[in-house]
């Protein structure tokens, strides 16, 4: 490459043939050349400064930027000279120049694009369980977006987290829809609780990350109480449900059966597909993605969950349906159905206290240990994570466990509600 003399007047004449580039040496500052690319059809002449130097036992090259004649002679010799300072001074100035540029590129660290950052990074990338990233999406859209979408994270602190949670405590969020339309969003302990979890959950990800250096949620206590529920459902009030389920008819009652007898989580039941289950080998297989914990789960099939599963008609994809091609939702209504049936159901207006859908599982898993099944199996049943040592290295299924665990749970459950069973039939031959 040659090596010239560069002045203003020098710059101006040097030539590169069409299409061609040369590099020019300034004899004055070595390392330092005027790139020259010739035009080419379309392409105009270009004209670019240019450093070569050593870092590293390694040859290296920068580009600085604008081009000539933005940046004259005068200015590009000052540029090599701080870059060779800083080459001195141990810094590379090519991966300092690069960082910045990316830095400079990088959209800003607003809780909106950290917040979806996050998520598609953490949760998403990790393959957490779908229900758990859409509740955690809900969270941020519903109550914490709305006041701190623009906010840099790095502004967020500890005051501001509490007063976001008092505010969703008291009075909960408006949030405003596509359409523009603000919508009052209910709040309260439990929800306040929540949206705690996905902020502390966010900036912890975002301290490991680099992204701050603190979290403001550190030390920040959960803001609502959560009673534990220890309600379960004991042999008679089973009897008076048996009935009702059947009242339902499908695809409610027989969900709600389904609930009590394979005691797995009610999205999990809803979510059954066709094709997840073997009548045959009377097996139920959840896949990971359609479970809470992200984890594929084995559900064995009592005798009485698969009868009521073989009296089922089959609409589409999922077991409990409306609409064929969508499991069934609106869980709420259909359990205040069976709340407000009275004695003109024919079941003799026997009630009992209050309880909810998870009441069921409870009571399945309380009723299991009650018939003599180990704690440890009532968990794999559950789908419950063993996270201790040996539940790490203990990749059995533990299938014929499960499946004696379940039958015995069927077998009573089928003992203490014979006598409803004739009722129950009729209503699945109906819908068959």
């Amino acid at each position: 490459m040659p090596t010239v003399k560069l002045t203003d007047a020098a710059v101006q004449r040097l030539k590169a043939p069409p299409g061609g580039r040369v590099d020019y040496f300034d004899a004055a500052y070595p390392g330092l050349a005027l790139r020259v690319t010739g035009a080419l059809d379309q392409r105009p002449e270009r004209r670019t400064w240019t450093l070569f130097y050593r870092f590293g036992g390694k040859q290296r090259r920068m580009t600085f930027e604008p081009g000539y004649p933005a940046l004259g002679l005068a200015e590009a010799r000052d540029a090599a000279n701080k870059a060779r300072l800083a080459i001195q001074a141990g810094i590379d100035p090519g991966a300092a120049k690069a960082e910045a540029k990316a830095e400079a590129a990088r959209a800003p660290d607003t809780i909106a694009n950290v917040v979806d950052i996050f998520i598609r990074r953490d949760l998403e990338g990790k393959k957490r369980a779908p229900r758990y990233i859409a509740e955690t999406r809900r969270m941020f859209d519903n109550h914490v977006l709305p006041r701190w979408a623009d906010r840099d994270i790095a502004s967020i602190n500890r005051r501001d987290v509490t007063d976001l949670l008092d505010a969703v405590m008291d009075s909960g969020s408006v949030r405003k829809d596509e359409d523009g339309k603000r919508r009052k969003l209910p709040g309260g302990p439990i929800i306040a609780n929540r949206v705690l979890a996905a902020i502390r959950a966010m900036f912890n990800w975002a301290l490991r990350r680099g992204i701050v250096e603190s979290t403001p949620a550190a030390l920040v206590e959960r803001p609502g109480e959560e009673m534990q529920r220890d309600r379960t459902l004991n042999a008679e009030e089973i009897r008076v449900l048996w009935p009702r389920f059947a009242a339902l008819s499908y695809p409610f009652g027989h969900f709600f059966q389904m609930l009590l007898v394979t005691g797995q989580r009610r999205e999990e039941v809803a979510h059954m597909r066709w094709a997840d289950v073997d009548i045959h080998a009377q097996l139920w297989i959840l896949p990971a993605e359609a479970t809470k914990a992200a984890r594929g789960h084995a559900v064995p099939l009592s005798p009485l969950a698969s009868s009521v599963l073989g009296g089922l008609p089959k609409l589409g994809t999922y077991v409990f349906t409306t609409t064929r091609d969508r499991p069934i939702s609106g869980f709420s209504k259909a359990k205040a159905r069976l709340d407000t049936m009275q004695s003109s159901d024919g079941i003799g207006g026997r009630s009992f206290g209050p309880w909810t859908i998870h009441d069921l599982r409870r009571t399945a898993a309380t009723e299991m240990g009650r018939l003599g099944v180990s704690r440890f199996i009532i968990g794999k049943v559950l789908n419950h994570s063993d996270r201790s040592v040996t539940g790490i290295y203990d990749r059995h299924a533990y299938l014929q466990e499960k499946r004696h665990a379940l039958t015995a749970w069927g077998d009573y459950l089928r003992s203490i509600t014979s006598q409803d069973e004739d009722l129950f039939r009729e209503q699945t031959d109906c819908c068959g």
